[in-house]
């Protein structure tokens, strides 16, 4: 056996070299900015795990092997790993146990990037999977996300993207939810008001299929860079608040319309009803359209921020509409009557006096909420 390796000529060294993307600094740099942090969970040795890290500006000043982890009681587990950015030598089980800690002592919505046998069970349970179309089969199996191309910054565009569609669809469910919550309110208080009914199904449906036509064009609003840049999350209990503090300033406009139509122009008997299906319906599509306007913002609207230009074309189409039907001929077979001028100039100072009122409300919920959307 000893003969076997005899004159033998050295001819060199063999060894792999695996750097770091050119761009994965640039691109932990920018999910920095927006609120994700990172934190290395490798197998690798940690003397290898501290280079790549300096190499692509993780901070190295609180590290941990897998070996110390294991010593570590439960409490102290917890807060080890909510520090430490790198933690080298982890068995797939104890990778596992950090992504589990992150989520549930932290509270963190966890993302896990991955592309081998090793990191299945952690790809699992994180709240985001993320493998490469070059890893192996059961991690690309257990990931939600596969990138096609070996580059972080498509991580950096779907937090982006992932925040504009968050943000989008928390103006869409609020702005829903208090327009006919405030319609609703109105139209019942209206009913035990008049004799009549304030808007008949017909009219009524129609009113909602404009408004709904409007918000169409809302995944295509722009949002505030402040948003972005912050992770944001969904409250349950946040939404009910919402509800209970913007649905009334909608219904106190709605009764001011309802009292000057009633008063000024004497729309007293059922014979005005005609009448006042077309006052009332007009106020009610104009106020549903401005919300959109309201509720986007926390900013003064049309002042400090205006919306996308799809939005403001959809505010002005749908406005249009409203103000031209009964008008028109289907404004007849919808039973409507022309309206007098008079009553435009009341609406504008009526929507003057509803954005006035609903800026002062937002203010002050954000003053105690700490937050709009």
């Amino acid at each position: 056996d000893e003969a076997i390796e005899s004159e033998m000529i050295f001819l060199g060294l063999i060894t792999f070299f695996d750097p770091p993307k050119d761009s994965a600094k640039q691109a932990l740099w920018r999910l920095a900015e927006k609120g994700v942090k990172a934190k290395v969970l490798t197998g690798d040795s940690l003397s290898l795990a501290v280079k790549v890290c300096q190499e692509v500006g993780i901070r190295t000043t609180h590290v941990i092997t897998g070996p110390d982890l294991e010593l570590l009681d439960q409490d102290l587990f917890h807060e080890t790993v909510q520090g430490a950015t790198v933690l080298a030598r982890l068995t797939p089980t104890q990778k596992l146990r950090v992504v589990q800690s992150l989520q549930m002592v932290g509270n963190h919505v966890v993302g896990f990037l991955g592309d081998g046998i090793n990191d299945s069970l952690a790809l699992d349970a994180a709240n985001v999977g993320i493998s490469v179309d070059s890893g192996v089969s059961v991690a690309k199996d257990f990931a939600d996300i596969i990138l096609l191309e070996k580059d972080l910054n498509v991580l950096v565009a779907g937090v982006e993207r992932g925040r504009l569609t968050f943000a989008n669809t928390m103006k869409y469910i609020k702005m829903s939810v208090i327009a006919n919550v405030g319609s609703v309110l109105s139209i019942l208080i209206a009913t035990l008001f008049l004799r009549y009914e304030p808007l008949t199904p017909r009219q009524l449906i129609t009113q909602n299929f404009l408004y709904n036509f409007g918000q169409i064009v809302i995944p295509w609003d722009k949002v505030e860079e402040d948003y972005v840049k912050t992770p944001q999350s969904f409250s349950r209990k946040g939404l009910p608040m919402f509800i209970l503090w913007n649905a009334p300033v909608c219904t106190l406009c709605d009764l001011v319309t309802l009292l000057f139509v009633y008063f000024y122009y004497r729309a007293y008997t059922a014979n005005d009803a005609r009448f006042f299906h077309s006052a009332w319906f007009t106020e009610g599509l104009l106020m549903q359209t401005l919300i959109i306007h309201l509720i986007r913002t926390e900013k003064i609207p049309f002042i400090q921020e205006v919306a996308s230009w799809p939005v403001i074309c959809s505010t002005v189409i749908v406005s249009a509409i409203g103000i031209a039907i009964p008008f028109t001929p289907i404004g007849k077979v919808m039973d409507f009557v022309r309206l007098p001028f008079s009553y435009y100039g009341f609406l504008v100072v009526l929507f003057i006096g509803y954005f006035s009122v609903g800026q002062v409300v937002k203010r002050i919920y954000i003053l105690i909420y700490h937050k709009w959307l």
